[in-house]
């Protein structure tokens, strides 16, 4: 399985995708700095490296893309280069393959959050410098829960961009289909918190968004509670890497 996964990883760092994911993450949160910096320094305030990497979720939507794209090309990819048939013949269970993959999703999923983050501390620091107050530990705290529930969010959209990928096997469907469910079914979530309707509660965004339960906030839907919003996400989330599985592992091969 090390094997699997060392492969995947090697074939995943040589597409330009991931030269092209880091130099955009260092681009952004340059010019983040830069912008805060002048805002701040306009307004009279002052401010350090952590009230800095609290504005740093506001680019999170980078990442959740960054990590759908790759998850739904990581299988649809070898389809459409033609190496599918040199990946199966090899001696390994299509299961083994499947899981490396997943595997990989979960570790770049990381990888793309740590790289972005770690960039926010530095260019904090430069530009802000390395001072605390006393509200800086709660701000962190907060800043590193909103940073835990949007990768929740991000690798479930990486599952399902995973069973597009398996399913449809053509990289172009698979990364667009994954786009159209993701901000149309946050739209969804929205129109119906508005009115109300219960079964939004049943929605995976209307509970990936786990700082509706921190103190002072309110959910989006009443009676859901961090409970039935954990139940909620594994449930779609299995069902995703089932329906993946069963499309990679089961279903006839044709090239």
């Amino acid at each position: 399985m090390f094997k699997l996964t060392a492969n995947e990883h090697m074939k995943l760092f040589n597409r330009k995708v991931s030269l092209v994911a880091l130099i955009l993450m260092a681009v952004l949160q340059f010019i983040m700095a830069l912008v805060i910096k002048r805002l701040v320094i306009s307004s009279g305030t002052d401010e350090n490296f952590i009230g800095y990497m609290a504005y740093a979720p506001g680019l999170n939507i980078l990442l959740e893309a960054l990590t759908i794209v790759i998850a739904a090309t990581i299988i649809s990819a070898e389809f459409d280069k033609k190496t599918i048939k040199f990946l199966l013949i090899r001696p390994v269970k299509r299961e083994r393959i499947f899981v490396s993959k997943l595997i990989t999703v979960f570790l770049v999923s990381l990888y793309l959050y740590a790289a972005y983050y770690i960039l926010s501390l530095l260019f904090g620091m430069a530009f802000f410098g390395m001072s605390v107050t006393s509200e800086s530990g709660t701000l962190l705290m907060n800043t590193l829960k909103v940073i835990g529930t949007n990768w929740v969010e991000a690798f479930a959209m990486a599952c399902f961009g995973l069973l597009c990928s398996s399913v449809f096997r053509n990289s172009a469907t698979a990364v667009i289909l994954s786009f159209i469910v993701l901000y149309g079914a946050k739209s969804l979530v929205t129109i119906m918190s508005l009115f109300q309707n219960k079964w939004g509660s049943f929605l995976l965004f209307a509970n990936t968004d786990l700082t509706q339960y921190m103190s002072g906030a309110k959910p989006l839907f009443a009676g859901m509670t961090p409970l039935f919003s954990a139940g909620i996400i594994i449930i779609h989330i299995v069902f995703f890497l089932a329906v993946a599985w069963w499309s990679f592992c089961k279903r006839d091969v044709r090239v």
